[in-house]
């Protein structure tokens, strides 16, 4: 998806076809083995795709990820209140948007990855 500006359901199709397709690379990538599959995607590239992708770099799809996630609390797992004022007096507001959009997409990712049937099929 290219748009910098989405609905709700886009949001969540983007976040399907994103995890789908990682599994997917991942997989080739490993030999079909889902082991090393899965452990090269939490290992780096859930990492990689949630941070180039475009509605993390761009600041004006911030507000929307965090809005539209399930998981717009995610950074609360890496950020204390001490780290955040930090930022916050750094940066301003502003500052903690990627950060919120950032983890909220990665945990809305892996979570959506959890769901997928090829994923269960291989865990089973």
């Amino acid at each position: 998806m290219t748009n910098l500006d989405f609905t709700e359901s886009q949001y969540h199709q983007e976040i399907k076809d994103l995890a789908s397709d990682l599994y997917e690379d991942a997989i080739a990538e490993n030999d079909y083995d889902h082991d090393q599959a899965e452990d090269a995607i939490f290992a780096y590239m859930l990492h990689q795709l949630v941070d180039g992708h475009q509605w993390i770099i761009y600041t004006y799809s911030n507000d929307l990820v965090a809005r539209f996630s399930d998981n717009a609390e995610a950074y609360r797992d890496c950020y204390d209140n001490e780290s955040i004022g930090q930022i916050v007096t750094d940066k301003g507001l502003e500052g903690m948007k990627p950060i919120i959009a950032y983890f909220a997409m990665q945990q809305d990712i892996s979570d959506a990855l959890y769901e997928l049937e090829a994923f269960k099929e291989a865990v089973a």
